[in-house]
């Protein structure tokens, strides 16, 4: 109901403030002439009569109209395989001389062009117009009509642009890696030819910044972790922990762990051992805090990062990993939580034990089939790592309850063939911001490291970046709730570093992907 209101208000401000005619003989500096060949030939309604032989709520799939550019379309895309050759339509439209139907090219009717009635099937397998001519017969607007139908099963969950570049080393020959998200920055920290190299950016796309690093001790290059305010790191010989808030300059925190589970907001998580058991640990700890010895499930290594997300159910974020080892050396499949007090286990289903896997909140989409809107969910997605007999599978597992229930992503959300399977691969969000002219920062990316793209599989019927949107642009060119043209949006890029073979060896690569449906310039 939303997006008609805010189509129908579009289309009252147009009807009132701006003329639109086709033919060059409607031109007039009469603004009173100016409004009535606008609302005498406006399309102002645009609906698909029910018809359950060919889908269910067939009558509520929402239409946009472009009075501007006199274009009608279903922006959200009916399933696969729905037959649009025979649809019935309801129009509004102002009293008029004449609506009349065009059809050409398509797959059921020969062409053809009809006066408009409720009755009549249009087949939009070809190219359809509508001719509304006004009453003085010779003001008219012709309309091209788009029913669009998705291509896959489920495009919005499908990968779009995937694109691949190198690791920002000084010297070629990354032996270990870690990146995180520090401050909002791109931290990538490499044994790079025998030296440790620190690269950072503002994004992944951009250009890095690139020095060598002199530890005081060996680091434990795995264990890099960024908390709020600062970073953490192991030493791989004695397991002290070290802070920097810079990745060059590294203080001892004075405590000895085995691991580093992530960072729970300016506190970061790890894990004790005093040679026969294994603790809860953090830094800095709470006033009263006491190490506990961790259940006997929990995975003391080889968990997937940590992620952090805001609870719907309380009023503590929640950290949450997956996977790892326990102190007992099994392989878990398990998801366990983190609430600022207490680890417990938070999956009803075991997704199979894995070391090493990347996880990531992001976004997916899903459309209702009662109102054929499409709807974003915040979701977490799993992947890759390596089982206890050496097997790499690549299968995406997503939750939509923040990690309670797990299950195999749709077909066309899996990772792409020609991505390898890896194993302690980091995965990191950053969004682009896209302007009508390409990339907001495309001056920093020219000089950044190549990106080569890889073929995508094929994009819907109805994706066109250039589509009209009714929406006002803000003081920075985002949206807002007008009719003014969005010229500058946020996409969600997914960036996975480095990652081991099967062999042990890091891959020197960095993927770029995103999902389809959140590449899109948005309509509203």
């Amino acid at each position: 109901m939303e997006k008609r209101l805010l189509l129908y208000t579009f289309v009252l401000f147009l009807l009132s403030t701006i003329g639109v005619s086709c033919n060059d003989d409607d031109e007039t500096d009469d603004p009173s002439v100016a409004t009535y060949t606008s609302s005498s030939t406006a399309i102002t309604g645009f609906n698909l009569i029910e018809n359950t032989k060919i889908l269910a709520n067939l009558d509520s799939v929402f239409f946009t109209i472009d009075l501007e550019n006199a274009r009608i379309y279903n922006a959200d895309s009916m399933p696969k395989g729905t037959d649009i050759s025979r649809m019935l339509v309801q129009l509004s439209y102002p009293t008029c001389y004449s609506v009349e139907v065009s059809i050409s090219n398509a797959e059921r009717m020969n062409d053809t062009t009809f006066t408009y009635t409720n009755s009549d099937t249009i087949d939009f397998t070809g190219e359809v117009r509508i001719k509304v001519t006004a009453l003085d017969q010779v003001t008219n607007r012709t309309y091209d009509v788009k029913v669009n139908v998705h291509r896959l099963e489920s495009d919005s969950l499908q990968w779009g642009e995937i694109a691949y570049s190198q690791l920002p080393s000084m010297h070629g020959n990354v032996a270990e890696q870690k990146t995180v998200k520090f401050n909002d920055n791109a931290y990538c920290l490499m044994a790079d030819y025998g030296y440790y190299v620190l690269a950072t950016a503002t994004s992944p796309t951009s250009s890095w910044t690139k020095q060598t690093v002199e530890f005081p001790f060996a680091p434990d290059v795995r264990s890099l972790t960024a908390g709020s305010n600062a970073l953490y790191i192991l030493d791989a010989g004695h397991s002290n922990l070290y802070s920097s808030t810079d990745g060059i300059n590294w203080t001892s925190c004075g405590m000895q762990w085995s691991n580093i589970m992530g960072a729970y907001d300016d506190r970061v998580l790890g894990i004790m051992h005093d040679g026969s058991n294994y603790y809860y640990d953090e830094y800095p700890r709470r006033a009263g805090f006491t190490p506990t010895v961790v259940d006997k499930d929990f995975p003391v290594k080889a968990s997937s990062n940590l992620i952090t997300y805001s609870n719907s159910w309380g009023t503590s974020d929640i950290s949450i990993c997956i996977g790892g080892l326990t102190a007992s050396s099994e392989y878990i499949g398990r998801a366990w939580a983190y609430d600022g007090n207490n680890w417990s286990v938070i999956s009803n289903n075991d997704i199979g034990g894995r070391e090493g896997m990347s996880l990531l909140s992001y976004t997916t989409c899903e459309t209702n089939t009662a109102s054929w809107e499409t709807t974003k969910f915040p979701t977490l997605m799993a992947w890759g790592g390596r089982t206890e007999d050496g097997k790499m599978p690549n299968t995406m597992y997503v939750s939509r309850d923040m990690g309670i229930h797990w299950s195999v992503a749709d077909s066309t959300m899996q990772i792409p063939q020609y991505i390898p399977a890896m194993y302690h691969a980091d995965a990191l969000v950053f969004n682009m911001t896209m302007t009508d002219d390409g990339p907001a920062e495309a001056a920093s990316h020219a000089r950044t490291l190549k990106w080569r793209n890889k073929p995508s599989t094929e994009m819907p019927v109805w994706y066109n970046t250039s589509m009209p949107v009714t929406v006002t642009s803000d003081a920075h060119g985002y949206g807002g709730d007008g009719i003014t043209p969005t010229t500058k949006w946020d996409i969600p890029y997914i960036y996975v570093f480095g990652g081991y073979d099967e062999y042990g060896n890091t891959y020197d690569t960095v993927w770029r992907g995103v999902l389809n449906y959140l590449s899109y310039k948005p309509i509203y």
